[in-house]
């Protein structure tokens, strides 16, 4: 008997033992997964601010972008670099991810944890009366034990919950990232349409001394001075509502940099037409081992399928192990009789007369006996697992759309943009010039005056409109590839390499 109690003893321990180590191994991976990528952030994120922040061939003012120079703080607002960099450090909605990212990871203690040992008493108002004497109160502790493979997957659940948190968190950087750069090219585009209306307004200021000048020589018609007039308060009043888009737009800009929105933004300096030497399949193949929504869908997946075990696991009972503390009340000890024949009273043992009290270990199970409700449970398990991976087959045909429709736009926006600077733009100041002399010589009628010159405004201002939505086409690509252009050009140079990923993979 005492050998059956003995093996039970150490049955129990060692169901506690491999509940408890499974857990403790879950845990220290998920807390050392969540900081080894929250400090790999910190080490990377000036160097990928100069990856999303480099423009082509802009001026000195942006020096962040090519690395912080002396008497010059990494967080510059003077550039686009600097403006990332503020960003990945302020932005609520990037802290928050962080947060969120290190509750998943505290998850996982909780999930692996074993249930709350059960403490309970038992008080009899009239005692069981024994040898030993009388029982009056019993304490008894319980704890359960699970299957320990109940345990292990449902602390894996939670560690790709964890990992998932992280995925998330890198897509907000991108979001957040790509928000910037959109920003900062619609106020590229504000400042530099702005200061081409105030030099209009001088331009027509000066047309309208002209027509009063024709006026005057009999050369020319009131109309015309008052067309002119008409043109300068339109341009007055595309001049006010350009000033109020600007304002907007860099409170729109501050919002994301978690400032107030008095600070004003400074213009963005002059840059270059970008130039995207990647083709598509490399940038579809950069997508698939960067994009952080793909990543998170792949660990929904993988925590979908560890769902599906542990809704089978529900068939395995769980067991219960338990110590009970019996106190006795001890009583005088049992005197027989004397016996009439031989005048002795018998000798009797004297274990009454200590009233020792008792205990015991107790041990049962749960029977798994209602299999509807497992076999709907094992269903909805497979249900969930089957619409992640749709979702990850859906989510790979968006992504492939939006590679080829960011990069689309890039390549046109780009095109466009090389044909005003070289042929429309010089063609129409060319033709607005030779309409302007025709009219102070008399040969020319001043609407061609007025519409040459508004084809020159426009082409002008679409001109950095363009530049501006080329740009914001680079921010789409990047933010749905995963990697900034300049890093993944970088890297498609050189073949041995792989893409740097923004999320280290993590093996089970």
């Amino acid at each position: 008997m005492r050998m059956k109690k003995v093996h039970r003893l150490i049955l129990s321990c060692t169901l506690v033992s491999l509940a408890l180590s499974s857990a403790c191994a879950l845990n220290r991976r998920a807390d050392s997964e969540v900081s080894d990528l929250l400090e790999k952030y910190e080490r990377t994120r000036m160097r990928e601010t100069r990856g999303y922040g480099q423009l082509p061939n802009q001026s000195s003012v942006d020096s962040s972008s090519r690395g912080p120079q002396p008497g010059q703080t990494p967080t510059d607002d003077r550039s686009l670099a600097g403006l990332i960099a503020i960003a990945l450090e302020r932005n609520p909605d990037i802290l928050a991810a962080i947060d969120v990212a290190r509750g998943m990871a505290s998850r996982v203690p909780q999930a692996t944890a074993l249930p709350d040992p059960f403490l309970s008493t038992k008080t009899l108002p009239e005692p069981v009366r024994t040898a030993e004497g009388d029982n009056y109160f019993v304490l008894g502790v319980k704890q359960k034990l699970p299957v320990p493979e109940k345990l292990d997957r449902r602390g894996r659940v939670a560690l790709e919950s964890a990992r998932m948190a992280m995925e998330q968190l890198e897509q907000t950087r991108l979001r957040v990232i790509g928000d910037v750069k959109r920003a900062y090219f619609q106020l590229y585009a504000l400042d530099n349409t702005i200061s081409i209306t105030e030099e209009n307004l001088v331009l027509l200021r000066d047309l309208i001394e002209v027509t009063r000048g024709q006026l005057v020589a009999g050369r020319g018609q009131q109309e015309d001075v008052l067309r002119s007039q008409v043109e300068l308060s339109n341009l007055e009043s595309k001049l006010v509502e350009l000033r109020q888009r600007r304002i907007t737009t860099a409170s729109f800009l501050n919002a994301l940099l978690d400032r107030p929105h008095t600070i004003r933004v400074p213009t963005p300096p002059e840059y270059d037409v970008r130039r995207v030497a990647l083709q598509v399949d490399q940038l579809l193949r950069f997508a698939a081992e960067t994009n952080p929504e793909l990543k998170r869908l792949k660990r929904q997946i993988a925590r979908d399928e560890h769902g599906v075990g542990l809704a089978k696991l529900a068939y395995w009972p769980d067991f219960t192990i338990g110590f009970e503390w019996m106190q006795m009340d001890p009583r005088a000890a049992f005197r027989p009789p004397v016996n009439p024949q031989t005048g002795m009273r018998p000798r009797t043992p004297q274990m009454s007369e200590d009233g020792s009290d008792n205990w015991a270990i107790t041990f049962g199970f749960n029977i798994p006996l209602w299999f509807e409700k497992i076999e709907a449970g094992i269903r909805e398990a497979r249900h969930k697992l089957s619409a992640s991976r749709h979702q990850l087959t859906s989510v790979r045909n968006l992504v492939t759309f939006k590679v080829q429709d960011a990069l689309a736009r890039v390549r046109s926006f780009r095109e466009i943009a090389n044909l005003f600077a070289t042929t429309i733009i010089p063609q129409a100041e060319q033709a607005y010039e030779v309409s302007r002399a025709g009219y102070v010589a008399g040969t020319s009628d001043f609407q061609f005056v007025i519409d040459n010159w508004q084809k020159w405004l426009l082409f002008r201002i679409q001109y950095y409109r363009t530049l501006a939505e080329l740009e914001r086409s680079v921010a789409d690509l990047e933010q749905v590839v995963g990697i900034s252009l300049v890093n993944a050009q970088d890297q498609a140079r050189s073949p041995a390499s792989e893409p740097e990923r923004s999320v280290p993979p993590i093996e089970d």
